[in-house]
């Protein structure tokens, strides 16, 4: 019979649109080839923080309501993932009930399996996924800082340096924050192992002192991973930093050590400060370089996250170019109808040299 106009009930929403990542799937439409390696790291917003009463009337004033509820931004971020047809995806801020029965599912119907680490007091976590057909799961060595630095003999000298200092000490041990370690190798070639790490480190503007704890029990872990456990695999490290490239967080991931008269020790002042002198042995390099900002919301805008990778074992092949500045600002700041997170996702082609 004739066509006949169906009447929707409840408010008409407008879709997305164009997308802020509509551009960047025409750079990976397809799975790259054996001896590279894509990979993804994104903040997705916790729906534990997007949907507060302050998240929508302070942080995120711009942004449509509707556009901040979980069923929204979840769709969005699914349809997100699965055009960047990536290898790895390291994610921060991934509600469990996201995980659970939203993204492992849609991406394992992408040939993604996921791992899971929860951050015990925050109900929310990292995620790492993997393509099956290209990497088996060969370990999994994740750790709490808080706990680490408490219990892992490993952390012995760095753990009895912090006790010097009780204030940082109470603060540091009061953070929920992990570190998500996995180790796998290539189901092509067997003598290609990776060691993938994953983290989200504190957050507050004045916790560059914690970052910098932080980010050392994280180095000393990946060393024994990646230098005890597994002699010599090249490491990725994806993140939520929470350190812009003039941190000295940044400065002493890229760099391999850190003075104990860096300015980031009296982040919050001289009552708070720690001087240590810390090193590692990686020779790490940011995949994606120092973008101007990898994060912007209405108050704020930086570079936070970093894809960093073994720079003696791996190179980088492309950057797929972030979102434009027209867009990111199109709805004035994200997230946004078009974008499910206030961070954007970096993405890299790498291959073994």
């Amino acid at each position: 019979g004739p066509a006949r106009e169906v009447e929707s009930s409840g408010p008409v929403e407008a879709g997305p649109g164009a997308c802020t990542f509509d551009a960047r799937h025409l750079y990976t439409k397809k799975v790259c080839g054996h001896g590279s390696v894509r990979a993804v790291s994104y903040n997705i917003l916790a729906d534990t923080y997007a949907q507060t009463e302050f998240s929508r009337t302070v942080l995120y004033p711009y942004c449509a309501p509707y556009a901040l509820e979980i069923d929204y931004r979840q769709n969005l971020l699914k349809k997100e993932l699965a055009g960047y047809s990536a290898d790895l995806i390291c994610l921060q801020e991934v509600d469990k009930s996201v995980f659970v029965d939203s993204l492992a599912p849609a991406l394992d119907a992408f040939g993604l399996e996921g791992l899971f680490r929860i951050k015990e007091k925050q109900h929310e976590g990292l995620a790492t996924f993997y393509r099956r057909d290209k990497f088996s799961l060969l370990s999994q060595h994740d750790i709490a800082f808080s706990e680490a630095l408490l219990s892992e003999p490993l952390h012995k000298e760095l753990s009895e340096q912090l006790a010097k200092y009780p204030l940082v000490q109470e603060k540091v041990l009061q953070r929920s924050s992990v570190l998500q370690v996995s180790v796998l190798q290539s189901t092509t070639d067997p003598s290609r192992k990776l060691c993938v790490a994953n983290t989200h480190l504190y957050w507050h503007p004045k916790g560059g002192n914690i970052r910098l704890i932080q980010i050392a029990v994280a180095m000393s872990h990946i060393k024994h991973v990646a230098c005890d456990l597994y002699p010599s695999i090249p490491v990725i490290f994806c993140g939520d930093f929470n350190s812009t490239p003039s941190s000295g967080t940044y400065s002493f991931i890229s760099s391999g050590g850190i003075a104990e008269d860096h300015e980031d020790w009296v982040s919050n002042g001289e009552e708070e400060r720690c001087s240590m002198a810390l090193s590692h042995p990686f020779k790490l390099l940011s995949a994606c370089g120092e973008p101007a900002y990898t994060n912007y919301v209405g108050g704020f805008h930086g570079c936070l996250d970093y894809i960093f990778i073994d720079r003696n074992a791996l190179e980088v092949e492309q950057v797929i170019p972030l979102p434009s500045h027209e867009e990111i600002t199109t709805h004035q700041a994200l997230p946004s109808v078009s974008h499910p997170s206030d961070h954007i996702a970096l993405i890299c082609d790498l291959k073994w040299k």
